[in-house]
């Protein structure tokens, strides 16, 4: 009898456990041990690469900030405060909360064996630079790596229940992501926030795509990721975004059928417009269960948004960093749109230029974006008028927006710094800074391309918020591309049946390793005297 009924249940399209699709590829746990391994394997980095070229308490750069901040929480002195520190105290809790009930345990254990005695078991410092570094070394890779690992089977099993996973793509894509180079080499070896703030982004956004996730925990993880970076809470927005549209589509189907953005918007309008205007009680109701339908997926975000601008508005009067005011006053930048569609060209290019030649060399012609047909597609009479307009539009950008933070201009240990002083400093020739303009204008349009395979519900979350996160920020700061790029891959790759997705994942993470080689062998072995002080100091190249 049990068989019959399973048939009926699997018939009826009822969703498989996510373990089920997860579980194991060829007897080894795929969401598990490669996090372990990056685990293990960025930790050896930081013990006996990174750790020996730095004395026990040579901090590097914003380290002199963030360690003594944890080592206060540490010390459950949370009235404490550097007011040079920017962002919320989420990496500082969750260390203070990870080592001092470990090192406790630990010691215990070894005091119970005769390996400590009395006095050097009050003596340890639980929290000394690098156990703090190992905080990252050890838990943030791995963590993004679990979690974008787990988005890619969400959103999978969300869209398209009929076809199977080539898991490996998404094993060699996730450890691409927990290896970005630009968070891992070598920020994932030293306690700094942006490893922690990118991996909390994705274990909420893991739970949130889950509907076997509790809504408290929800919450924990939205408030945890906010508590990391405060601009994360622009990705709460954006989850909350999509959930509010297709809440629409499913109160009012007419909208689905749109083929753009401006016809969607238009569409919802016009809905809406009706159920306000025309007194029909039918229409009333598909109101109040849109309304309904929305609170009820929304309530975990909304929860959290409401908190935090809660704390802004009433704690913090009105201002969304905590500490250096001055020095982090927002600023409408609308080039830093342009900088970033560089800087995902940039680093997907393994991607593209992979899955294009894939496409050439076969036989078969895939069904999904490529890059030489998104090329082929700008003869098109639309896509050239829309890159020649995005071209006028981008020269006056570059003509009234090139505009420089004085960190930019003054810290020669980043790259941007030389990259800045090489394009844009005013004693190069005007021209310079207008060579990129095609290229700005060629990458606005290939990111909005790669995005239609996306939902319309997606790209329009994504286009209101990826602005609204960069263009208020006046520094021009690779690191806060990162997460806005991870969501784009993360949505943009997520149709899984091209048969070179595999290749193509395993070349992009062989690049970004080749990359992290190069970043960390310039960081570690060729160290420059700083010209920030007269001590003489060494300091190191980083992003």
């Amino acid at each position: 009898m049990a068989a019959p009924v399973a048939t009926k249940e699997a018939r009826r399209g009822r969703q498989k456990p996510l373990a089920q699709y997860s579980e194991t590829i060829c007897g080894l746990n795929a969401s598990i041990l490669p996090a372990v391994v990056l685990s293990t394997v960025t930790f050896y980095l930081l013990r006996y690469v990174v750790q020996p070229l730095f004395g026990p308490d040579e901090y590097y750069i914003d380290e002199e900030f963030h360690v003594p901040q944890a080592r206060h929480y540490c010390r459950a002195a949370f009235h404490k405060w550097d007011p040079k520190i920017t962002t919320l105290p989420g990496l500082y809790l969750l260390s203070s909360t990870v080592l001092v009930p470990f090192m406790k345990i630990y010691d215990t254990i070894l005091s119970l064996f005769g390996v400590l005695d009395h006095d050097v078991f009050h003596g340890n410092d639980p929290c000394s630079l690098v156990a703090l570094r190992a905080v990252n070394a050890v838990g943030a890779p791995a963590f993004l790596y679990y979690a974008f690992y787990r988005c890619q089977l969400l959103l999978f099993l969300n869209e398209n229940k009929k076809t199977m996973i080539p898991k490996w793509s998404c094993v060699f894509l996730a450890l691409s992501v927990a290896t970005f180079p630009v968070i891992y080499a070598p920020y994932s070896m030293l306690y700094y926030t942006d490893a922690w703030a990118t991996a909390s982004v994705f274990l909420w956004y893991s739970s949130h795509l889950s509907n076997e996730t509790n809504f408290l925990v929800k919450i924990i993880f939205g408030g945890f990721s906010v508590l990391c970076r405060q601009t994360n809470i622009a990705w709460l927005v954006f989850a909350s975004i999509i959930d509010v549209c297709h809440c629409a589509e499913q109160c009012f189907p007419k909208i689905k059928n749109s083929v753009s953005i401006c016809s969607y918007i238009q569409a919802t309008i016009i809905e809406f417009y009706h159920c306000c205007s025309i007194k029909n009680k039918h229409k009333s109701k598909k109101l109040i269960d849109f309304f309904q339908k929305c609170l009820r997926v929304t309530f975990p975000n909304v929860i959290v948004i409401l908190s935090f601008f809660s704390f802004v508005v009433l704690l913090n009067n009105g201002d969304i960093v905590v500490g250096d005011r001055r020095a982090h006053i927002p600023r409408f930048h609308p080039m830093q749109l342009c900088y970033f569609v560089v800087f995902v060209l940039a680093f997907s290019l393994p991607w593209l230029l992979s899955q294009a030649y894939f496409s050439q060399t076969s036989n078969s012609v895939s069904k999904h974006f490529n890059l030489a047909k998104a090329f082929h597609e700008i003869h098109n009479n639309t896509s050239k008028v829309l890159v020649v307009t995005l071209l006028i539009i981008i020269s006056g950008l570059v003509y009234f927006n090139t505009i420089a933070h004085p960190y930019l201009l003054a810290d020669n240990r980043h790259y941007t710094f030389y990259v800045w002083r090489l394009l844009f400093s005013p004693g190069k020739p005007v021209f310079l800074r207008y060579l990129p303009v095609p290229l700005y204008a060629c990458g606005l349009w290939l990111v909005n391309r790669t995005l239609i395979q996306s939902s319309i519900a997606y790209r329009l979350a994504y286009w209101i918020v990826t602005p609204l996160i960069l263009c208020a920020q006046f520094l021009l700061e690779p690191r806060y591309f990162v997460v806005p790029y991870l969501m784009y891959r993360l949505h943009s790759n997520k149709q899984f049946t091209n048969s070179h997705t595999f290749k193509a994942a395993f070349i992009e993470f062989i690049a970004y390793q080749v990359f992290n080689f190069v970043i960390m062998r310039v960081f570690l072995y060729s160290p420059f005297v700083s010209s920030m002080d007269n001590t003489g100091r060494m300091d190191r190249f980083t992003w």
